[in-house]
């Protein structure tokens, strides 16, 4: 537990997501979140009995937590399934990625797993796999002695091919174009290396994680354009995507082509008529008290950071970091209300440089109605935070409280 501020610091690490030992020591029990996560662990395991390669949608806005639950939901499962769990960001280009990228990872790093777990899979696979390996490399290199190595280590080469795509856009390009008139095999390979892990008595799942970042466009080519590539794999898969695609027009259509859509909420600290919520500010307040003395917060500061917060867990523990670190240079030994509304200014330029004309009537309408509606240009403003959803019985939205003050600063508040 955090005893100074340099301590928290250490502690508050924004981009560090709970797993192992810090998911029993610092995880918070939120109502939703459980039952969505007991809901999402039924589904798999009554599916492990009718076999069904489910395919899930997992979103919730960035920063809600999304991966610690994830990563919670995977230490719940029982040993019948062979889990595969990825970022799929170290493996592929946030800014330029397509279904083709996708479907390679799932092979790339289902091999890997197998090959951690000394899976033995069969000869005739294996010669499957290399020979269609060696077609996709060389696209990328002269060096026939390349071919020799692939069968050494497959899922490495996979690995590392994915890597270089990442990289480099001219290798990129040539491997594309390579697999994607040749996908359906792909994914028959994908398929059968499924059936060989099975037969071990485990059922695959893979989960890939921070889909959901990627930006609208490349989300409708993944989850709308190309949503039958992303389904015929023959196995449980949990894909995380943007909560901003639930807006669109399309998003009917792509929820038709999964088997079910789970929506992890931010933590709701006020009702939809604005008065607070004091189960959701206690589940705020219990996320520090795991990992640091709440002395260490002057009066009404912590209470403040909430607020200020909107319940989106990353940007609660962002500003609790930047905030002692801006004690910790002003040779304070507790975090004040008054350094925390500095670092909560600062966040204010950030989300005003984002902010449009037209997104500023978008935003008075949903302080008006408090409605989730069909528009491309609220679309925008669920993917970068400016707008924040929350569920009672349903599912209603509310602007950032960053984003209020900067209305409430420029007039723009709508009368109540």
């Amino acid at each position: 537990m955090a005893g100074d501020l340099k301590d928290i610091y250490h502690l508050f690490n924004p981009d560090t997501a709970l797993i192992n030992d810090d998911l029993i020591k610092y995880y918070v029990e939120i109502e939703q979140n459980e039952l969505n996560i007991k809901e999402l662990q039924l589904r798999l395991e009554l599916g492990l009995d009718t076999r069904e390669p489910i395919k899930l949608l997992f979103t919730g806005h960035r920063g809600s937590g999304k991966t610690s639950t994830l990563n919670r939901l995977t230490s719940n499962l029982d040993d019948r399934f062979f889990v595969v769990d990825y970022n799929v960001l170290d493996l592929l280009d946030l800014n330029d990625i397509t279904y083709v990228d996708v479907v390679f990872s799932i092979l790339a790093k289902m091999l890997e797993k197998a090959q951690e777990d000394s899976i033995e899979l069969g000869t005739s696979l294996n010669e499957r796999a290399e020979r269609w390996g060696n077609s996709i490399i060389k696209t990328i290199t002269q060096n026939d002695s390349v071919d020799a190595k692939v069968g050494v280590n497959l899922p490495l080469v996979f690995i590392n091919l994915l890597g270089r795509m990442k990289s480099e856009t001219g290798t990129k390009t040539k491997i594309r174009t390579q697999i994607e008139p040749r996908v359906s095999e792909l994914i028959g390979i994908i398929n059968d290396t499924i059936a060989e892990i099975e037969t071990n008595e485990k059922q695959v799942l893979i989960i890939i994680d921070n889909l959901e970042k990627i930006d609208y466009e490349k989300a409708i080519d993944l989850f709308y354009v190309h949503a039958t590539q992303l389904t015929q794999p023959l196995c449980k898969i949990i894909y995380t995507f943007p909560i901003s695609l639930k807006s669109s027009e399309k998003f009917m259509q792509i929820k038709i082509n999964f088997s079910d859509v789970i929506i992890h909420p931010n933590i709701k600290i006020h009702e939809r008529d604005g008065s607070e919520y004091q189960k959701g500010i206690g589940f705020m307040k219990e996320i520090v008290s795991k990992r640091a003395s709440t002395d260490l917060f002057e009066d009404d500061t912590l209470e403040y950071i909430i607020d200020m917060s909107g319940g989106v867990v990353r940007e609660y523990i962002r500003i609790i970091r930047d905030s002692a670190i801006r004690a910790l240079a002003r040779g304070k030994t507790s975090i004040s209300k008054d350094i925390a509304v500095e670092v909560v200014n600062s966040l204010k330029n950030i989300y005003k440089a984002q902010l449009s004309d037209k997104d500023y009537e978008v935003l008075q309408d949903v302080c008006r109605t408090k409605d989730i509606k069909r528009d491309e240009q609220l679309v925008g403003l669920l993917h970068n935070l400016s707008v924040l959803e929350y569920i009672n019985a349903d599912s209603w939205c509310d602007l950032n409280p960053i984003v209020r003050s900067i209305l409430d600063e420029k007039g723009f508040l709508p009368d109540k």
